[in-house]
């Protein structure tokens, strides 16, 4: 009797060692695994933490303080925020702002879905034509805002082919208060829009051909598949097209810089435009900060309406 329980004992023991050895080295593959993975990731969460996290909790405590660069910062409370819903300069920076905002977003979203489905059609020499088009999104903002501040320049290209057809020796086209924000909302939607239409190429097709060739049975025409199929599918890309671009013309700042320098008489002058002057010129960081924030929160009650609005997750090919 004793030999079998002594026999059954060694089993048991015998038996379970294997799987308590297993489960042990598993959780060690899984410790080592998170671990790597750990060590991997963490250069990147230490550049964010320091470049991106830090800047902005310093930027936030920065907008309560009074700090002119030459003297260490000073709280004040709300102060800065107040102030700045009587500083006409702001509030004529934010028109500026929306104004551009209005005439680069719209346009790239047409513009560049109409080139979209212009290249989704064969015809002779396409690739070439839609290289050609993606090529100024290759450029840096500063590289195209000073070829186009020659090209606009009085004795430029542009006024070299222009004044022959309206019978004007020289056009001011960055020194007009209404042509300039014009010609600044061009060069923006010329650079932009084969960025976006790359996108939307994307997103078209991955539209599976089957939901038109049944609407084709049915009998729709092309306007009316565009309508109920296209549109609708492409609502994932539609919301990207329409947060980004929104986003950007937002934080618009090169073209004014460069070309402009917010001129004439402040017509240009974009509220990060004015970041940069109250923080670099007037050397008023903690009225910059405060700007930096109110435009933050713009940003982001925008974006939450057009998720909202769009609603990309209700998009389904099923």
């Amino acid at each position: 009797m004793a030999e079998k329980q002594l026999t059954a004992n060694t089993q048991a023991y015998t038996g379970s060692r294997p799987a308590s050895m297993h489960k042990t080295g598993m959780r060690s593959l899984f410790f080592r695994r998170n671990l790597y993975g750990l060590f991997f990731v963490t250069p990147a969460m230490l550049f964010f933490l320091i470049f991106n996290l830090y800047p902005m909790l310093n930027g936030l405590y920065l907008s309560f303080t009074e700090y002119t660069l030459l003297k260490p910062p000073v709280f004040i409370g709300i102060a800065n925020y107040t102030g700045l819903l009587d500083n006409k300069e702001f509030l004529n920076g934010l028109q500026v702002t929306a104004a551009f905002v209005l005439g680069t977003t719209i346009p790239k979203w047409l513009l560049s879905l109409a080139l979209a489905l212009l290249f989704l059609r064969p015809f002779w020499g396409r690739e070439t034509f839609k290289v050609l088009y993606f090529t100024p999104t290759l450029l840096s903002a500063v590289v195209i805002s000073m070829v186009w501040k020659l090209l606009l320049n009085p004795n430029g290209l542009v006024n070299a082919l222009v004044t022959p057809w309206v019978n004007r020796s020289e056009i001011f086209w960055l020194a007009h208060s209404k042509l300039t924000p014009m010609a600044l909302m061009v060069v923006d939607n010329w650079a932009g829009i084969s960025f976006f239409m790359v996108i939307w190429i994307a997103g078209l097709v991955g539209i599976p051909r089957e939901f038109y060739e049944a609407a084709l049975i049915d009998g729709a025409g092309r306007w009316q598949s565009f309508w109920h199929i296209t549109l609708p599918l492409l609502r994932p890309t539609t919301l990207f097209v329409v947060v980004v671009s929104t986003i950007g013309a937002l934080q618009a700042f090169s073209l004014q810089f460069i070309m402009t320098r917010g001129g004439p008489s402040n017509v240009t002058t974009t509220v990060a435009l004015m970041v940069y002057n109250y923080g670099f010129n007037y050397f008023r960081m903690g009225v910059a900060a405060t700007m930096s924030v109110y435009m933050f929160v713009v940003i982001i009650i925008i974006t939450i309406v057009q998720i909202r609005s769009v609603r990309s997750e209700e998009t389904s090919y099923t």
